[in-house]
């Protein structure tokens, strides 16, 4: 189809949904948004991913909201007037439906939007073949069939074609440095960088007045707040206000000062990726904690790595979780990457760890079923851990925003609000043992760009997650 037959921001526009623009504190405010073609021809179907969120400059404030797609070419808004003043609404259509149309028509061919490889290594021969979840894979007859090296997680590479390689002879794996692109010429148009994350040119102002400054917050401290209502929160769950996040769930009463006396004598796992790796860095910076394992000789570290304050008892881990895996262009052991279950399912009956699980954007280049697939198993371990070691503290942090312009084409958050429900579903029955870290409203409220969450998101999310899991 033509590219500018598409939905494009730059023709489409916001508006409210009444003539009213004076709200109340606490209001519910509607927006209509329409969206046009580069023709500027109505759109008349539904299926593209709009956003909206809700900012003031002047109050460093700033909230998510929800959008009802009408499956007409329009979008209904929804947000909350949470501080008094003069906010301004704004929508951008962060994926269109036919770029995941193509998505999936590369899933239909090779079942990735980009490529993983193994070596395979003996007597001095050496080969490279692609890998995939699945064991059909294009221009291997034959495969080796690697998940029980993957912890039981399906992982295939093609056999060497090399009479002296044979399956046992792979010895890492890595992201080749050249990748073919996996769309056609014509598809590529459909991923021009101006086409991505388009904002739309129109924004909404309004003005909400209250003798009080922000919406009532609640007084129960997140630490005695049932986990469950961290899986049923909606948005807006909270926002941000002179900076600050206001959760409208609980209330933080843990001070970042006593960050080191509620984790003492205590192992913390911070697991996943390399947004993980941020987690990792903050606390333990914040906490004053010393490295122990190897020098990091570059900032993208993918290795399991600890961090310790022998005097307090207090150790943090970082481990990357399972393949699928992007280490980079350099051959990485599979030992690297342990399985979240396998962790898991070692610690001991009497353990008080914290556990922190997250997958998430090393998924993204296949289809959600493979997502879906290592959440299964994460629930699984996580249903047995919570029962037979009830001092265990188990955490979750869910998908996020971003705009992914430096990866076009494998890296989008399109899948971030499917990814949700799949961890939502995986997770049913365990919502009273485990704590959900919603990071979508932050990120949105945020208009986050990078694939890693800016810094206010994530020390506004480990704050809310230390004040839910410290005691006292």
């Amino acid at each position: 189809m033509d590219p500018k037959t598409c939905s494009y921001a730059p023709n489409s526009n916001i508006q409210l949904a009444s003539s009213k623009t004076d709200f109340r504190l606490g209001d519910t405010i509607s927006v209509e948004i329409q969206l046009f073609d580069a023709y500027k021809r109505r759109k008349n179907k539904g299926g593209d991913n709009v956003r909206l969120w809700m900012s003031e400059t002047l109050k460093d404030a700033r909230a998510a909201g929800v959008v009802t797609d009408n499956k007409d070419g329009t979008y209904t808004g929804t947000l909350k007037a949470l501080w008094t003043g003069s906010p301004k609404i704004e929508a951008a259509i962060a994926s269109r439906k036919e770029n995941v149309d193509i998505f999936y028509r590369v899933y239909h061919d090779y079942y990735t939007l980009r490529n993983l490889s193994a070596m395979f290594e003996s007597d001095g021969v050496q080969e490279e073949t692609l890998c995939l979840p699945i064991p059909n894979i294009r221009g291997f007859e034959n495969v080796c069939n690697l998940t029980a090296e993957n912890y039981g997680l399906p992982w295939y590479c093609g056999k060497p074609s090399h009479r002296k390689l044979l399956c046992h002879d792979f010895t890492g794996l890595r992201e080749p440095d050249k990748q073919p692109s996996p769309f056609t010429p014509h598809e590529a148009k459909f991923f021009e960088r101006h086409l991505l994350h388009q904002k739309l040119p129109t924004s909404v102002a309004i003005k909400v007045t209250s003798d009080q400054d922000t919406v009532p917050l609640p007084s129960v401290p997140c630490n005695k707040t049932p986990l469950r209502k961290s899986w049923e929160a909606s948005t807006p769950i909270g926002f941000f206000y002179k900076n600050s996040w206001k959760s409208l769930t609980c209330k933080n009463t843990i001070p970042l000062d006593s960050n080191k006396e509620c984790l003492k004598n205590r192992r913390i796992w911070i697991h996943g990726d390399s947004s993980s790796r941020g987690w990792f860095k903050i606390l333990t910076e914040r906490l004053g904690l010393t490295l122990v394992t190897e020098a990091w000789h570059h900032s993208k570290w993918h290795k399991p790595a600890v961090t310790m304050d022998t005097l307090r008892n207090i150790t943090l881990l970082l481990v990357p979780h399972e393949y699928p895996f992007y280490h980079g262009y350099t051959f990485n052991k599979l030992a690297y990457n342990r399985a979240t279950h396998a962790y898991l399912d070692d610690l001991p009956n009497n353990s008080r760890d914290i556990f922190l699980i997250h997958i998430y954007l090393h998924f993204n280049p296949f289809p959600p079923e493979v997502f879906r697939t290592h959440m299964k198993r994460i629930a699984r371990s996580v249903k047995s851990l919570v029962v037979r070691a009830p001092g265990v503290k188990v955490a979750i942090r869910g998908t996020h925003a971003f705009k992914g312009r430096g990866k076009i084409g494998f890296l989008d958050d399109c899948w971030m609000f499917v990814y949700d429900t799949i961890q939502r579903d995986a997770f049913k029955g365990l919502e009273n043992n485990v704590l959900f870290l919603n990071n979508i409203d932050l990120t949105v409220a945020t208009d986050n760009d990078d694939q890693h969450p800016n810094s206010l998101a994530v020390d506004s999310l480990i704050n809310h997650f230390l004040g839910s899991v410290c005691e006292g």
